[in-house]
């Protein structure tokens, strides 16, 4: 619209003005930035695929005790061996916010009164194990910040007890896991962005030839990712493994901001000075880029109301909602001063300007000449320079590859029947390829299987025969609940859970009581409170805690993911049949059972997911151009890409993991700059007079396919450092946004010029119908 490119002008006009003063407020945004990134914490594990659930807050405060596990394996009945037990028991139980500590130093304490200095004595109360276990329980409730200091004194206690050289100790357990991936997640995110930085540079070196400071948008978008930092930091959302995946995303979008803004500025630099060309420069490609940055905006705004409820995948669309903002930001404040005050003081501008300057001897514009754009935008031709465009520069700056994509668009255009329709048999095949796709919806397949916590963790489960997640849990509230016929209803739960299938065993309160009442429920509730009170405060609160219950259901050992959902299935049918008693409420919670759902909803939902981005970028383009057929063409090559991608996935075996569900929609947002700078284009030339729509198209793609060329393989480039990510579910994002971005290059070099002629032809055959114009007076393209 007339009103956005005159907005762009007027921020044009600023910077070219006030240069330093531009930068000076981006240096003290940069400054503030770095107070919010001091404030981000880290959310791992099943925690941050959990959402808020009061049930699940309940028993986390009442019940849920993270706990460290310590595996001693050798010489465990050694007087020395379980003398250091006793010095890390001691130590770790004074330790705050553990609640206890369970060791073989216990029994033998309880009937020595020391740790004798027989290994005989000790084997007496012991037996004979090779094998030991310390755990170190926790208060119920504590966060993930809060665990983790208690699983780092527990490293210090463990070198502190020394234990014998023939003794194997690992420290493992939910805080050691949490505390390791943490880390590491710090550490990812630090190696993809100097990865990220790295090949941009390169991709920049070698595809973003024929301009001056050609590497300057490297500084504008690592500018704009720390201002994300920032963002994320102020509005409290956390690091996390999905997180660490956004900032190499932001690069490569964010070189797309500044690509397309450097190489617009170079080309009216060809007629014009600095001071006209910037304004000039910016209400061209400021709309269109800035449309583009909000059609990806609205991608990711489909995957945050599509995974409501699931922390993970709203925090990585908020980050990189705020980051496509905020890089598009520095591209501004940022990247076009520096290119202002270059043009300024090298005095021959950036890439071949100098005709114009060697004429006026500066560049303060022509002798008597006021240096300003007329109402319309457009420029006089004294203000184009004395001899107008210098056609050698031009074709330089086109170039081979942009020559070559002018007459490729025109072929395709000139075949618009072939060409649509081998895309549409193609996205007809990916679409059925896409229902035999493998999924990842195994959080622990998220992680590196060779992280040392993780591998300890499978150590720890081997020995003890704990498998994966084999304990879930089920509360129980109401008034009563010590009540008599409160416990007969567990009993008879327990009776029909073990019966169905997946589910070995149960442990409830009934349980506890009937143990410490010679195998009977008391007849009254008095009589159960009294068994209750001799049971130890330590054993009672693993059932009773807080005015609520608990109740451990044992699955099957090593299920898989659709195993794990059956098994969940099983115990809530089996809650509803076992029908409990009125006033009771009956819920399985717990992270182990509300992730897996969770992930498994984000995969199925991907085309809900896909359906909502494509609608809120229609919806936006709509409200920008007004006019249908504008609205529609830049979505239809993203449409090809969609089904596209599934070939891409099962050509190279990506399984759909519930990061990859996100990609379609965010393909339709990041996708539409590309076709949105393409269809602006050609409408531009189709406006000049004598211009058919085949020259329209060949003309753009010369002009502006080089360039989206350029920042689509750049955006590429960032793209591959999620590649090399540890972790297995950003690795294979990575493949397949790289796969990803490339068809989307593609689709809009190839497919978008057909359908502009279609979309036009029948436009103009309709447009008599209505009593519409069939020319575009707008040379933006916005009727």
């Amino acid at each position: 619209m007339h009103a956005l490119r005159e907005l762009f002008r007027r921020v044009g006009n600023e910077i070219q003005a006030h240069p330093a003063a531009t930068l000076l407020v981006a240096l003290v945004l940069l400054f503030a930035a770095f107070g919010g990134a001091a404030q981000i914490t880290s959310v791992t594990g099943d925690q941050a695929f959990t959402g808020d659930n009061p049930t699940l807050e309940t028993f986390t405060d009442s019940f849920d005790r993270g706990s460290i596990s310590v595996l001693l394996r050798g010489e465990t009945t050694e007087p020395a061996t379980l003398r250091a037990i006793a010095r890390f028991d001691d130590r770790m139980s004074a330790v705050e916010n553990v609640a206890y500590v369970s060791s073989p130093a216990d029994p033998v304490r309880a009937e020595y009164g020391r740790i004798p200095g027989s290994e005989a004595k000790i084997e007496r109360v012991l037996g004979t194990p090779d094998v030991a276990f310390v755990q170190v329980v926790f208060e119920p409730g504590l966060t993930q910040p809060e665990e983790r200091p208690i699983y780092t004194e527990a490293l210090a206690a463990e070198e502190w007890a020394r234990f014998p050289a023939g003794v194997d100790v690992i420290v493992t357990g939910s805080a050691a896991f949490s505390a390791q991936l943490s880390e590491l997640i710090g550490q990812s995110t630090n190696q993809l962005l100097g990865l990220a930085v790295g090949l941009m540079i390169v991709a920049l070196f070698f595809l973003f030839r024929g301009v001056r400071l050609r590497l300057l948008p490297i500084v504008a978008v690592f500018t704009g990712v720390l201002y994300t930092f920032g963002a994320i930091g102020y509005a409290g959302i956390p690091n996390s493994t999905l997180t660490s995946s956004v900032f190499p995303i932001l690069i490569g979008l964010g070189i797309d901001y500044s690509v397309q803004f450097h190489e617009r500025y170079e080309e009216e630099l060809e007629s014009a000075p600095p001071e006209e060309a910037l304004p000039r420069a910016l209400s061209g490609i400021g709309p269109p880029v800035f449309v583009a940055m909000l059609a990806a905006a609205l991608g990711f705004g489909a995957t945050w109301i599509s995974t409501l409820g699931t922390p993970a995948f709203v925090w990585f669309a908020q980050t990189s909602i705020f980051g496509v903002l905020l890089t598009f930001l520095a591209g501004i404040i940022v990247l076009l001063p520096i290119l202002t005050l270059y043009a300024r003081f090298r005095r021959r501008g950036l890439g071949e300007l100098g005709l114009r300057e060697l004429a006026d001897g500066g560049v303060d514009g022509p002798p008597g000449g006021d240096g300003t754009a007329d109402d319309d935008g457009s420029t006089n031709e004294g203000d184009r320079g004395v001899d107008g465009p210098d056609p050698d520069a031009d074709d330089e700056r086109v170039g081979l590859l942009g020559r070559t994509l002018g007459r490729v668009s025109r072929t395709l255009a000139a075949n618009p029947g072939v060409v649509l329709l081998v895309a549409l048999l193609l996205m007809g095949a990916g679409f059925q390829a896409g229902q035999g796709l493998e999924t990842m919806a195994d959080t622990e397949e998220f992680v590196p299987q060779d992280l040392p916590a993780y591998v300890d963790l499978q150590q720890f489960r081997a020995v003890t025969g704990g498998g994966t997640a084999v304990q879930y849990d089920v509360l129980v509230t109401g008034s009563d609940l010590t009540h008599p016929a409160v416990l007969e209803w567990m009993e008879q739960f327990e009776q029909v859970a073990v019966g169905a299938p997946l589910i070995r065993g149960v442990d409830t309160p009934a349980s506890l009581v009937a143990e410490h009442n010679g195998g009977e429920i008391p007849a009254t509730q008095a009589g159960v409170e009294r068994v209750l009170a001799d049971v130890p405060e330590r054993e009672r609160a693993q059932y009773y805690n807080d005015g609520v219950a608990h109740i451990t259901v044992v699955g099957a050992q090593d299920m898989t993911t659709g195993e794990t959902l059956s098994f969940i299935s099983n115990v809530r049918e089996t809650i509803r049949f076992s029908n409990p008693p009125p006033g009771v409420d009956v819920t399985l919670t717990g992270t182990a059972a509300i992730t897996p759902p969770s992930v498994v909803e984000q995969i199925e939902s991907r085309n809900v997911t896909t359906g909502l981005g494509v609608l809120f970028v229609f919806g936006l383009l709509l409200a920008y151009y007004r006019n249908l057929v504008k609205a529609v063409a830049p979505l239809v090559p993203m449409v090809f890409v969609i089904g596209w991608q599934n070939l891409y996935m099962a050509a190279l075996s990506i399984p759909v993991s519930p990061l990859g569900a996100s990609l379609g929609a965010m393909s339709v947002g990041i996708g539409a700059e590309y076709t949105i700078i393409v269809m602006e284009r050609y409408y531009e030339e189709k406006a000049q007079s004598g211009v058919s729509n085949l020259d329209a198209v060949e003309t753009a793609a010369t002009r502006v396919g080089k360039a989206i060329s350029v920042s689509g393989m750049t955006t590429v480039f960032g793209f591959s450092a999620l590649t090399l990510s540890p972790f297995p579910i950003l690795g294979d994002f990575g493949y397949l946004t790289v796969g990803v971005i490339f068809l989307t290059l593609v689709a809009a070099l190839a497919t978008l010029p057909p359908t502009l002629i279609v979309l036009d032809g029948v436009a103009e055959r309709l447009a008599p119908l209505f009593g519409e114009r069939t020319a575009d007076p707008d040379p933006q393209g916005n009727a």
